[in-house]
């Protein structure tokens, strides 16, 4: 399984994004290998506000409806557990710039012992995750 980030989905939904390129040919490579991607409700809360504010409320729905029609991508629903736990890491991780989201990630990722995210956001190797791709890192 393969976690993905909310940096990915703002990369593949928007063309203008910095990383466009390097996320939609990652999540194509997916994809064809049938890897099975997993996200969670608050990285879509996170992507689609984001997305409204770039590409616009109606290109968001359109993205949003595909991700929410094909079985390709999982989403989990963040837990008092995950959330509970996403707060220590925060509290332990004071001295890092993790967002609260990025915690709760983390406490996802390590219930469902996902390894790797799909992501360009550097925090998720500062906390020993393996990232795809490996070297742009936000």
């Amino acid at each position: 399984m393969i976690f993905v980030d909310t940096g990915a989905w703002v990369a593949i939904a928007d063309k203008n994004d910095q990383y466009a390129k390097e996320a939609s040919q990652q999540y194509t490579s997916f994809i064809l290998k049938k890897e099975r991607l997993v996200t969670s409700n608050l990285i879509l809360v996170e992507t689609y506000n984001l997305l409204s504010q770039t590409i616009g409320a109606k290109a968001t729905i359109r993205f949003g409806n595909i991700l929410n029609s094909t079985n390709l991508v999982r989403v989990e629903i963040i837990t008092k557990t995950d959330w509970d736990r996403g707060w220590k890491i925060l509290e332990k991780y004071d001295d890092k710039e993790f967002s609260f989201t990025d915690c709760t990630s983390f406490a996802l990722m390590e219930r469902l012992k996902i390894r790797t995210a799909f992501s360009f956001d550097a925090h998720f190797v500062q906390y020993g995750f393996t990232k795809i791709p490996p070297t742009i890192l936000r």
